[in-house]
């Protein structure tokens, strides 16, 4: 037995280099007994062999509970290559915490932290959960939780009354499920899968819960937490969603006198709803409550007023509420910042995570984002951009799809001057406008104190031996605008008579992944966007351009790049512009693909040798 676990670590071993494999799942097991609407018992088991350090957080335990559910049972062994046992764990050596930043929650985490002393090492967990009042769905099927771990055996059973009728999606599983009768009336869904291959880690590819197999199983009717629902569709959940929030939308008297104060002078509704938005970001702040029906019921909007905090759910009912005082009509509308599509053909509660709020316009749609005043008022943030959604009404949920903005609409365009001394010194203006996606990622910089924003800008931007005169950041609506003085005693590399002048002091360190590899996914551009850079380089006086770089012209499925270089003797003029396309591509252009990036980043490296003339 030690003589077959030894070669099977050092198969592994050899294997890791070329996929890094950490473990293999022996066995994962989970058998569900639901013995009424409102009552079960699961049963877990894994057994998982890791491999080597990189697997090293497989060997703790972890499981969430919400406030319907208890532990009742758990055990868990170590053991090592040889099968010999080096740890025991029991159940009052868990610890139980109720994880997160959260200022109230439902929910709880019991966990045991545990590092392996050796490798291989095989842990088994076994326990077990009886849940109450909150059988919305059944536990999921995850049997690969991560990359590079292969699965022998996986397993899942499901026995529940013939009177409920159950729903299950497969994602990623070839398997189909097996439905059988028992003899004592019962019904039992079962699915096994065996030998599942490791998933590795691809650059530009789906987020691992898109290639992960999983099976979810649901009861369509329910009873959770003392409400009654269905989620035979979308349509029968908004009506289950939109009867949680009966009631909730009472405002007290002197916040309604205050959004007439406000509104009533107020031309359009455009007007009123980004006066009430700037309301709700100035007299709130976002803090997680989830307590109620599982945390899915919102704050009533008095409770919101009266405290000034709230979630999601309860931020966007308060403003659905505050809009509706002054006549303008709303969607309380739940999306998930993680799943970018939801499966149409199967209801479920755990797809979304967040609460938006539609505003219809006569000539335009809204989505606010009622968590963060930062935002402007509308911006769709890459989190929901283009993400699926149910919108809930009195009449029930309607799936829709939330806009994208175009590629080229996420620009940033830099105007760069650069003035060369004859020694490769330089003073330096830029002037930079982000717009959309790339207003996005430099946001943050509005909160940072002066030297907070040198370190972003000198990442930001080529300036050896830097220093910075001025950052400054003006922001209207999605746009944001960064302008930047500075100098540098050595932006250019001094030889003899020459000197090497960089061509572009921005978009430096593109990573290259290794195009060599075979490649298993289609390539993925989640968010396209576009640069568009304007150079000008001072020539000093008594140099001439020796040589220079060539012009560039590529187009491609995926991107489009153009760089030229021309001069009038006195200045160097250099013209960048990338366009990224969203989108998903075949695997098969992926090699062209690393060849475009590699071609960008030199071309962004290049630069101009200008020589002495006498």
């Amino acid at each position: 037995m030690r003589k077959w676990l030894f070669l099977l670590f050092m198969i592994c071993i050899s294997a890791s280099a070329v996929y890094a494999q950490k473990a293999v799942v022996e066995e994962t097991a989970v058998d569900v007994e639901c013995k009424s609407a409102t009552y079960a018992v699961t049963r877990f088991r894994d057994v998982v062999t890791i491999l080597n350090a990189q697997g090293a957080s497989l060997a703790s335990f972890a499981c969430s509970c919400g406030g319907g559910d208890k532990l009742t049972h758990f055990k868990g062994v170590v053991a090592d290559g040889s099968g010999r046992i080096i740890k025991k764990i029991k159940e009052g050596e868990l610890q139980k915490t109720e994880y997160s930043q959260y200022l109230a929650i439902d929910e709880y985490k019991v966990f045991f932290d545990y590092m392996p002393p050796v490798y291989p090492v095989t842990v088994t967990y076994e326990w077990t959960i009886e849940s109450r009042d909150n059988l919305i769905g059944f536990p999921r099927f995850m049997p690969q939780t991560s990359y590079d771990i292969s699965v022998k055996k996986a397993s899942y059973r499901l026995k529940s009354p013939k009177s409920m009728n159950v729903r299950y999606a497969l994602q990623n599983i070839e398997d189909k499920v097996n439905v059988e009768n028992a003899s004592d009336g019962s019904q039992l869904f079962s699915l096994d899968v065996c030998d599942l291959p490791v998933l590795r880690q691809e650059p530009y590819a789906r987020p691992f819960h898109e290639r992960m197999p999983m099976a979810w199983f649901a009861p369509t009717d329910f009873v959770y937490y003392g409400t009654k629902g269905s989620l035979y569709d979308w349509d029968n959940y908004g009506k289950w969603v939109y009867g949680l929030m009966k009631d909730l939308d009472v405002l007290p008297d002197e916040v309604r006198t205050k959004l007439h104060q406000l509104t009533d002078t107020l031309g359009s509704d455009r007007d009123k709803v980004e006066a009430i938005y700037h309301l709700l970001g100035t007299t709130t702040r976002y803090v997680a409550v989830l307590l109620g029906i599982g945390g899915l019921k919102p704050a009533a909007a008095s409770s919101v007023s009266k405290s000034g905090y709230g979630d999601c759910k309860g931020l966007s009912n308060y403003m659905r509420a505050m809009l509706k005082e002054v006549g303008i009509p709303s969607c309380y509308t739940t999306i998930s910042t993680v799943n970018r599509h939801l499966r149409k053909d199967f209801a479920s509660i755990g797809q979304m995570n967040h609460v938006i709020l539609q505003v219809p316009l006569r000539n335009d749609t809204l989505w606010l984002e009622c968590t963060n005043p930062q935002l402007p008022m509308g911006y769709l943030h890459r989190d929901i951009a283009g993400h699926d959604a149910i919108e809930i009404s009195e009449h029930g949920g309607r799936v829709l799809q939330l806009p994208t903005y175009p590629d080229s609409a996420n620009l940033m365009r830099s105007t760069i001057n650069v003035s060369l001394s004859a020694e490769g010194a330089a003073n330096m203006t830029i002037t930079q406008q982000n717009c959309c996606g790339r207003y996005e990622n430099y946001m943050f910089m509005q909160g940072m104190n002066k030297e907070e924003r040198q370190k972003v800008v000198q990442q930001m931007v080529y300036m050896p031996q830097a220093e910075i005169d001025k950052i400054d950041i003006q922001e209207v609506g999605t746009e944001m605008t960064l302008s930047v003085e500075a100098k540098s005693r050595k932006y250019a590399t001094q030889t003899g008579r020459r000197l090497f002048v960089p061509i572009c002091p921005i978009h430096r360190g593109y990573g290259i992944p290794n195009g060599a590899e075979e490649r298993h996914e289609d390539i993925l551009l989640r968010n396209g966007y576009c640069d568009i850079d304007e150079i000008t380089l001072s020539i000093p006086e008594g140099y001439t351009i020796e040589s220079r770089p060539e012009d560039v012209r590529i187009e491609l499925p995926f991107a489009s790049f153009t760089s030229s270089l021309c001069s009038d003797g006195k200045t160097i003029q250099v013209k960048n512009r990338l366009l990224m396309k969203s989108g998903t591509y075949d695997k098969s252009l992926y090699p062209q693909f690393v060849e475009f990036l590699r071609t960008i980043n030199n071309a962004y490296g290049k630069a101009v040798v200008l020589k002495q003339i006498n």
